[in-house]
C-alpha cells in the first residue's frame, strides 16, 4: 500500500510538471517592437511580427517605428543598400549576425501586461560616392546611371574672371568629363544637375549662381545630345562664399543631397 501512494505521488507531481510545460509552450505572448535604423539599409521583419514588410532608411538615421509581435519570439532580419554594409544590431539583440531573434518570453511586461522592446540596425557605407564624407576621387571615372559616367578631371577654386566676383565671394571651376554609354543617344540637361555644397550647407548651381560668361573656356556642353560611348569635356562654374571653397563638394542626382541614387564627387 505504501509503494503505491509513492507511486501516485511521483505520477501527480510528473503530471503537474508535464502540464506546466504544455501551458508555458501554448502561452500567447503580445508585445511590440521598436526597429530603429543608422544608416541606409532596410529590416525585413520576419516570423512573429503580424506585419510583414521591409523598414528602409536611406538617411544619416531613421527614429525606431512600433510593430506589433504575437508568439514567444520574433525575427528580424538586415539588409543594406548597394554600397552599404551592415555592422550590428543593438537593443533587443546585441550581434553581428544577419538576423535577430528576440525572445519575447523573456521580456518583464509593464503593469498592461505588454512586452516591449528596442531594436536598431547600424549600416557604414564601404564604396566611394555613396556619401558627402567618401566622395569619389578627382580623376576618377563614376557611373551615376541613366548610361552616363563622369569624371571631375581637375578644380580651380580661385577663378580669375571679369567682372571679379562680390566680396567675400569666389569663382569655383571644374573641369568635368562626361560619357554617355545608353541607347542611340541622349542629352545630359535632361538627366544630371550639377550641385555643389559646402560646410555652409547651402547648395550652389551653376544656373543660379553662375560665373561671367559661364567660367573658364570652354564651358561643358550639356544641351547637345551625345552618341553612346561618346564623351563631352568642359568646365562647370559656381558663384560661392570664398571660406566655403575649401570644403565644396560636387553631387548629382536628382538635386536632394538625402536621395539614395545621388553620387558625391570630391572638388579638392
Amino acid at each position: 500500500m505504501r509503494r503505491l501512494t509513492v507511486a501516485v505521488v511521483i505520477a501527480a507531481i510528473a503530471f503537474l510538471v508535464l502540464s506546466a510545460v504544455a501551458s508555458s509552450h501554448s502561452r500567447t505572448y503580445h508585445g511590440e517592437v521598436w526597429v530603429g535604423l543608422k544608416g541606409w539599409g532596410g529590416v525585413k521583419l520576419g516570423k512573429g511580427v503580424l506585419e510583414h514588410r521591409t523598414v528602409k532608411c536611406t538617411r544619416e538615421s531613421c527614429p525606431a517605428v512600433n510593430y506589433l509581435i504575437r508568439g514567444a519570439r520574433a525575427i528580424v532580419s538586415e539588409k543594406p543598400y548597394a554600397g552599404w554594409k551592415f555592422v550590428r544590431w543593438r537593443g533587443a539583440c546585441k550581434s553581428t549576425r544577419s538576423s535577430c531573434t528576440i525572445h519575447l518570453a523573456k521580456v518583464r511586461p509593464n503593469r498592461f501586461g505588454e512586452r516591449q522592446v528596442h531594436v536598431s540596425a547600424t549600416f557604414t557605407p564601404f564604396a566611394p560616392g555613396i556619401t558627402r564624407n567618401k566622395p569619389i576621387a578627382l580623376g576618377t571615372n563614376a557611373s551615376v546611371g541613366q548610361g552616363w559616367a563622369v569624371r571631375v578631371n581637375s578644380v580651380v577654386p580661385n577663378a580669375q574672371l571679369l567682372p571679379p566676383p562680390p566680396a567675400g565671394a569666389d569663382y569655383f571651376a571644374a573641369n568635368v568629363t562626361i560619357g554617355y554609354t545608353g541607347q542611340g543617344a541622349s542629352t545630359p540637361e535632361n538627366y544630371l544637375t550639377w550641385q555643389a555644397t559646402g560646410s555652409h550647407h547651402i547648395s550652389y548651381d551653376p544656373g543660379s549662381d553662375p560665373c561671367p560668361n559661364l567660367g573658364p573656356q570652354p564651358p561643358l556642353d550639356t544641351y547637345d545630345p551625345v552618341q553612346s560611348g561618346k564623351t563631352v569635356t568642359g568646365y562647370i562654374c559656381w558663384q560661392i562664399p570664398a571660406n566655403d571653397s575649401s570644403s565644396l563638394e560636387l553631387y548629382i542626382g536628382s538635386g536632394s543631397i538625402d536621395y539614395p541614387g545621388t553620387t558625391w564627387f570630391a572638388l579638392h
